[in-house]
């Protein structure tokens, strides 16, 4: 068992990412106070804002924030000069372009979406101070772009010179311990005599996981590691990894189905098959074609064994061999993919399942959330505004900055106010420090070297904390907003005045912000996590409803995507709550199966393909149902006409698209109704599919 104390104690290499921070931010001092730089503060809250452990991450990081800059510098070129007559619209201006810029870097979820956060809130750094001065609307943001990129050289270049710590390292070590879990999870699933809260639980860690890998993979882009060069790879064993979620819950699924109906007594063959792919499992190697052909005879046995009991025991045997085929291959392919990774090689895959793999996975987007969260930034920059251009206020420009910049930084969260109030008291309790440093230890100050010494004592423990999520703000607050408040030059200037307008305006923002964003932005983890379902519900109506083929793999991505976004908030949703309930796996299954079903709808006969009609209405009208009340649950008119479909199917000739059909309405029937048994009906009950339009209606 972990304590606390040894969660929040730092290691070795903790306290080395310190140092070098810290090194990396004086470095950036010494360099902005020898050529004079307009404010060297600046380049030396980068060098905090940009620091990470990892160095890939730390250099993707840097040069995002260097395009976004950039990209903020020139809008604020174009708008002051046109519009600093007009003091509304400059606001309106501003307030516009970084809830435009909020809503892009929302919805495009990839470490790049920082470059269209920083586009938008640096228009609001380096646009309203310059309100009163419009001459400098050129040389002041131009300086802000050559010290932050002074800031971000220095951090990238000891970062990767000083100890480098390689993302590609730690991303591979993160995939074995993946491979291993869902090892174990396969395990537990195929021995396991019914699903469990445990099981359900290590799915949602690992899509969470999964979902995690993908944006991480962006950093070793950048990394001087051995894994630079094998990012593809990484992409397409995180693509199989997605795959594997699914056929594993599925198969949770399916033996809870199957041990029903065989009276919780399996097939010789099939228990003989649960122990053979468990020993590949836990081996955690590859399969030669030895043990494949002997595993082919077992599954070839197990579906004889199944048909001779009942029809039903035989269709569960098919989808449980075929389940087993498609966890194997993609097994196989993870392990190969990771041994590439390490070796540099390139081997051919086998599963082939969902047809081509492609770079740029689709992702969930909300547009709703990102429209809602820029709308959030837009009033409570019109509030602090306001609020500075009616008192006259001096310093007021320092409230309009920071209340749209806190509203940006924090809005990936569902409930943004606690944090923001969390970084709210560390600002105001550094701005005590900070006036202690500023009119107690400075004036006693002289030299660079002494300056660095002193602000060590802050910086160098602010560095440490930011490497443990749970203290990471308090890190973040000091070392981005300490070197600020100082508003450290080339020779101290100690103004008490300024120093509590300054200070106070930024504090008085970060009120605005709060206030703000209780008020109208903050919902809870179960709000945005129905949100999500929904959306997923949306996507099964759209694909049951649809007559051309579907796309396997894009939906596959996108609905498990969903899923990984979901998982970390079920965590914080009580038991008892309606999104609890939801089987987001099934889901997901039932949304695959159903895609399934449309493929191999066209090779059908046209009665069978009318059966199928009724199903896919049946599924669609379902999802519909959810849509509106998430507690729906299928309704009997949906069972008859799988039932129908399934015996007009069982009577077809064999062929490749009546076996996929009767594979997907097989899985479709024992997902949605678990506990009900199959019995061949009679002809009369062949009229039971129009019941299934009925209840999509």
């Amino acid at each position: 068992m972990t304590s606390s104390h040894t969660t929040i104690s730092p290691s070795i290499w903790d306290v080395v990412f310190s140092i070098k921070t810290f090194i990396a931010a004086m470095l950036a001092l010494l360099i902005a106070l020898c050529f004079d730089l307009t404010n060297p503060y600046w380049a030396v809250g980068t060098v905090y804002i940009v620091a990470h452990p990892l160095s890939g991450a730390s250099t993707s990081k840097a040069i995002y924030r260097l395009i976004g800059t950039a990209i903020g510098g020139a809008m604020t070129i174009i708008l002051v000069p046109n519009l600093v007559d007009a003091p509304e619209l400059l606001t309106l201006a501003i307030a516009l372009w970084m809830a435009f810029c909020l809503g892009v870097s929302l919805l495009d979820r990839t470490p790049r979406s920082y470059s269209f956060m920083l586009a938008g809130y640096t228009t609001a750094l380096t646009g309203f101070p310059i309100v009163a001065s419009p001459e400098t609307a050129f040389t002041y943001p131009v300086a802000r772009v050559e010290e932050i990129a002074l800031g971000i050289i220095c951090a990238a270049l000891v970062s990767r010179l000083v100890f480098p710590r390689h993302a590609g390292p730690v991303l591979a070590a993160r995939m074995d311990s993946w491979v291993r879990d869902v090892a174990a999870l396969a395990i537990s699933t195929l021995n396991s005599s019914d699903k469990s809260d445990a099981l359900q639980a290590a799915a949602r860690k690992l899509a969470a996981d999964a979902v995690d890998l993908h944006s991480f993979t962006t950093h070793v882009a950048y990394d001087t590691s051995g894994l630079r060069d094998m990012v593809g790879r990484t992409r397409t064993l995180q693509q199989r990894m997605v795959a594997m979620l699914p056929v594993v819950s599925g198969l949770a699924d399916l033996l809870h189905a199957f041990r029903k109906a065989t009276d919780g007594k399996l097939t010789d063959s099939a228990n003989d098959l649960i122990r053979r792919v468990t020993e590949l499992l836990s081996n955690e190697a590859s399969y030669g074609d030895a043990e494949r052909q002997e595993i082919l005879a077992l599954m070839e046995k197990a579906e004889k064994e199944g048909r001779e009991q009942q029809e039903w025991n035989g269709l569960l045997a098919h989808n449980f061999t075929s389940r087993l085929r498609d966890l194997l291959q993609i097994w196989s392919d993870c392990l190969a993919l990771r041994d590439d990774i390490e070796t540099g090689g390139r081997r051919e895959l086998r599963w082939q399942r969902f047809g081509t793999l492609f770079d740029r996975a689709p992702i969930h987007r909300d547009y709703g959330m990102a429209i809602h969260s820029g709308l959030a930034v837009m009033l409570s920059t019109f509030i602090a505004a306001a609020l500075w251009i009616f008192t006259g206020w001096s310093q007021g420009a320092a409230a309009a900055m920071m209340a749209g910049v806190l509203c940006c930084i924090f809005a990936t969260m569902d409930d943004p106010a606690p944090m923001m109030l969390k970084f709210m008291y560390v600002s105001i309790f550094a701005v005590a420090v900070a006036f202690v440093f500023q009119f107690g230890l400075l004036p006693l100050v002289h030299g660079y070297l002494p300056l660095a010494a002193s602000l060590g004592l802050v910086l160098i423990p602010a560095g440490v904390l930011m490497t443990k999520p749970a203290t990471m703000i308090y890190g973040l607050g000091f070392g981005v907003n300490f070197p600020n408040m100082l508003a450290l030059q080339d020779r101290l200037n100690p103004d008490l005045s300024s120093f509590l307008n300054s200070n106070m305006a930024m504090v008085i923002g970060l009120v605005i912000a709060c206030g703000t964003t209780v008020l109208v932005r903050s919902v809870g983890a179960e709000w945005t996590a129905y949100r999500v379902l929904r959306a997923g519900w949306a996507d099964i109506v759209a694909v049951a409803r649809k007559s051309d083929a579907p796309d396997f793999a894009r939906l596959l991505y996108r609905m498990v995507d969903r899923f990984g976004l979901v998982a970390p908030r079920l965590a914080r949703i009580p038991v008892e709550s309606a999104v609890a309930q939801n089987d987001i796996l099934g889901d997901l299954r039932n949304g695959l199966n159903t895609m399934e079903l449309q493929r191999h709808r066209q090779l059908l006969t046209r009665d069978s393909r009318k059966d199928v009609d009724d199903v896919l209405s049946g599924i669609a009208g379902f999802y519909q149902q959810k849509q509106k009340h998430g507690h729906a649950q299928p309704g009997e008119g949906l069972l008859k006409a799988i039932d129908t479909s399934l015996v007009d199917l069982i009577n077809q000739n064999p062929s490749s698209a009546v076996e996929g059909a009767r594979r997907a309405i097989t899985s479709l029937r024992y997902n949605l109704y678990p506990d009900a048994r199959f019995v061949m009906p009679d002809a009369t009950i062949q009229a039971g599919g129009q019941l299934a339009k009925e209840n999509a209606a």
